[in-house]
C-alpha cells in the first residue's frame, strides 16, 4: 500500500478564487480516475497556503495509468493551466510513501484533520527505525484511539519516515494531542528508542485540514 501526494503553494491574494479552483481540480481528477483523491490545506503549521492532494494506491501502475488519463483530458489540462495564475511560483512536489503499517480504520475514514510527523532514519538504524516506527504508531493509536499509519518515504530525502494520524474534528485533534502529551510512558518510549533510531533535529510536524 502506498500513499501518494502532490503539493503546491498558493500565492498571496485571490483566496476565494484559488480555493474554488482547487476544488474543481479535485472533482475533475475524481471524475476521470479510479482514485479517491482528497484535498488538504495546511493549518497551524509552516507553509501556510499549501495545498495537498493525496490518495491511497495498492500499485504504482495505478498512478501511471491515472497520469495518462488526466493528461489526455482537455478539461483537466485546461484547469492545470488556469492554476498557474494562483501559484506562488514555488515547485510543485510529488511524494510517495510505502505504508509499513496501514491502519485499516483509515481506509474508510472521512477525517476533517490530519497530523503528519516526519523524521529521518539515523545511519545504521534502518531496521530498528522501522520497528520503532510501527510501535510508535501502535502506541499512539492505543492512547488516542485515532487511526495512525506509519510509512517509509520512497522519494524525497533518503531515509525519510512518517506517521499519519486522522481526526474527525479540530476538537478531537486538540484532545488527542493533550492526551498523548500527558502520557508519561509514551514520552519515555520516545526518549529511549526514537532518539537512537532517528536523526536529532530532523523531525517535523504539520497539521492539515481537509477541504474536500
Amino acid at each position: 500500500m502506498y500513499l501518494f501526494s502532490r503539493s503546491a503553494r498558493l500565492g498571496p491574494g485571490n483566496l476565494v478564487d484559488s480555493m474554488a479552483w482547487s476544488v474543481k481540480v479535485t472533482e475533475k481528477v475524481n471524475q476521470i480516475s479510479e482514485l479517491d483523491v482528497r484535498l488538504w490545506t495546511t493549518v497551524f503549521s509552516p507553509g501556510l497556503g499549501t495545498l495537498v492532494w493525496s490518495a491511497m494506491v495498492d500499485d504504482l501502475a495505478v498512478l501511471e495509468a491515472t497520469d495518462a488519463k488526466l493528461f489526455a483530458d482537455a478539461g483537466y489540462t485546461s484547469l492545470v493551466e488556469e492554476g498557474a495564475k494562483y501559484s506562488s511560483g514555488e515547485a510543485i512536489d510529488d511524494a510517495l510513501v510505502q505504508l509499513i503499517l496501514a491502519d485499516e480504520d483509515a481506509r474508510n475514514a472521512q477525517p476533517q484533520y490530519a497530523s503528519v510527523v516526519q523524521a529521518v532514519v539515523a545511519p545504521g538504524s534502518a531496521v530498528r527505525a522501522m520497528e520503532v516506527g510501527v510501535e510508535i504508531a501502535q502506541r499512539a493509536k492505543k492512547i488516542t484511539g485515532r487511526p495512525t499509519s506509519f510509512g517509509a518515504a520512497q522519494t524525497g530525502p533518503y531515509g525519510g519516515v512518517g506517521w499519519f494520524i486522522l481526526y474527525d474534528s479540530v476538537e478531537q485533534l486538540q484532545k488527542s494531542g493533550e492526551t498523548i502529551a500527558a502520557d508519561s510512558s509514551f514520552a519515555q518510549f520516545i526518549d529511549k528508542e526514537a532518539g537512537k533510531a532517528y536523526l536529532a533535529g530532523a523531525t517535523t510536524q504539520k497539521v492539515y485540514r481537509r477541504v474536500v
